[in-house]
């Protein structure tokens, strides 16, 4: 794994379908909704999507820290001006990657456990009690690199300060 901090000089446009959960709740396959939600998008979205095209799964609207509150999760891709929106049946959702700075954590392998290695990691960072950084829990992402689910490249960003 490694990690470095990038700064995002612009936002990023993204839609997609989201879900509200906790961290407690993703802990029980009975209240988990994150497996739920990866697998509709990629049951009716990423096949739409151009080939080789990155995926986003964005954490926002946190209601306080990664502990105890809850928070939206968008599974999507980036959109701009002049792109038609995919079309859905599902209800998509618009959501901003506002600029700022990240911690970028990144991790290869096979999915969804390097996913789940890199959030590892990053918690396990920012629990240590001589962390240079704090989280902001305003926006978090992942960026699957070139929309590969199942093996592949995802860099985890957390914002800080």
């Amino acid at each position: 794994m490694t990690s470095q901090i990038k700064e995002l000089s612009e936002a990023i446009a993204c839609s997609g379908i989201s879900v509200r959960t906790t961290n407690n709740a993703e802990i029980s396959y009975e209240t988990a909704k994150l497996g739920r939600l990866w697998q509709k998008f990629y049951q009716n979205h990423a096949g739409q999507l151009p080939e080789g095209e990155d995926i986003y799964g964005i954490y926002h609207n946190y209601e306080s820290d990664d502990l105890v509150g809850a928070f939206d999760v968008v599974a999507g891709w980036q959109t701009t001006n002049e792109q038609e929106e995919v079309a859905s049946t599902d209800n998509v959702v618009a959501v901003e990657i506002p600029a700022g700075k990240y911690l970028v954590f990144s991790e290869q392998g096979n999915m969804p456990n390097t996913v789940m290695n890199a959030w590892e990691k990053a918690w396990e960072y920012f629990n240590t009690a001589d962390c240079e950084h704090t989280r902001t829990f305003n926006v978090d992402f992942e960026r699957y690199i070139d929309g590969n689910l199942e093996y592949g490249q995802v860099d985890l960003y957390i914002g800080i300060e």
